[in-house]
């Protein structure tokens, strides 16, 4: 345990490293009126499975750099919260975002949040959403529906990698044209609507409940897209009328697929993708997905690997055996693969 006198001989040092720490206490209870120590220049905390009881009030703003990384040239702060729910402040991120909107310099934020209630606190502050780079939303239990108006898209513009995990309850993410003046959802691309400019990397785990990803034609600049677990999902993208394969750009960027233990699942889309940047694609437990949206044209130029069963392999309808062949060459049996340990997930 580490005491707020214990920081004392600290004061004048500009990163301070704590792995860990069963508890940490900033405040000096021993003084009439709680004190919190001052590290005038101090760039960087970083904390590691280690505990801290409370974040005192205006503590991130004494601090310029809280967690990972620095800046000697400018005056800016960078939070790098990796932690798991056991660890440092799972408690009070709700408290933490709250601190963080106060803060004059801040612009760069990567964050897991534990609760629906710290969600809808990050999607509901414009200065927060415009500073995340990455988030990981885990175990929103209380989300029905992730309802995200252009205004919240076009202030992500930082964003660049999304985790969501473990929302058991959650069914769907859509794009709402309420404050646009419009009644309802957009059901399908519209070129007016603002997109994911920097997102490239998704991952998609565990979602009992998800039907469906269309809110992906939203994410221009994909190159890497992990689903797995999602035991309700038929459809990876829907829509079936022709105006998202042809508006939408759909993958054109994406180099990487993972599908893993999607038991429902029995298509990617209903309509032949290009897939011009796509090296790799990964399959394990979808036996349902009987078709792949290839065709001669997909992937040409730049495809490398195709893994997967080769029990699925041999059973996939193609529309001509050339195609088959084609991309026989392209094929690696596996009979099993964790992705988890070969690709990696979150940050």
């Amino acid at each position: 345990m580490l005491e707020s006198w214990d920081f004392a001989e600290w004061k004048e040092a500009q990163m301070i490293s704590l792995w860990d720490i069963d508890r940490i206490s900033l405040f000096d209870r021993s003084v009439a009126g709680p004190k919190v120590p001052s590290f005038p220049k101090l760039e960087t905390l970083f904390l590691r499975r280690s505990s801290m009881d409370e974040i005192p009030t205006g503590f991130l703003e004494k601090t310029p750099l809280v967690m990972h990384g620095s800046s000697h040239h400018q005056r800016e702060l960078r939070l790098f919260d990796q932690i798991r729910e056991d660890d440092i402040l799972c408690g009070c991120k709700k408290a933490l975002l709250e601190e963080l909107e106060t803060l004059e310099y801040i612009n760069e934020i990567s964050i897991i949040l534990p609760n629906d209630i710290s969600a809808r606190k990050m999607l509901s502050s414009y200065k927060l959403q415009s500073c995340i780079r990455k988030l990981h939303l885990q175990c929103c239990n209380n989300m029905i529906s992730l309802e995200l108006p252009p205004s919240c898209v076009q202030a992500m513009v930082h964003l660049e990698t999304l985790q969501i995990s473990s929302c058991n309850d959650l069914k769907d993410v859509k794009i709402n044209a309420k404050d646009k003046g419009k009644q309802g959802f957009i059901p399908r691309y519209s070129m007016i609507l603002p997109k994911f400019c920097k997102l490239h990397e998704v991952h998609i785990i565990s979602w009992s409940k998800l039907l469906n990803l269309t809110w992906l034609i939203y994410s221009p600049c994909l190159q890497s897209l992990t689903v797995s677990a999602c035991e309700s999902m038929e459809e990876l993208i829907g829509g079936s009328d022709g105006v998202v394969e042809e508006n939408s750009g759909l993958f054109l960027r994406l180099t990487t697929l993972q599908l893993e233990n999607l038991l429902k699942l029995k298509r990617i889309c209903n309509w032949v993708l290009p897939f011009p940047s796509l090296k790799m694609i990964y399959v394990h437990s979808c036996e349902n997905l009987r078709k792949i949206p290839f065709d001669s044209n997909t992937g040409k130029n730049s495809l490398k690997k195709i893994q997967a069963e080769q029990s699925w392999w041999d059973g996939l309808q193609w529309e001509d055996e050339a195609i088959k062949q084609r991309f026989n060459s392209f094929f690696m049996p596996s009979e099993y693969m964790d992705l988890y340990q070969v690709l990696g997930y979150g940050y």
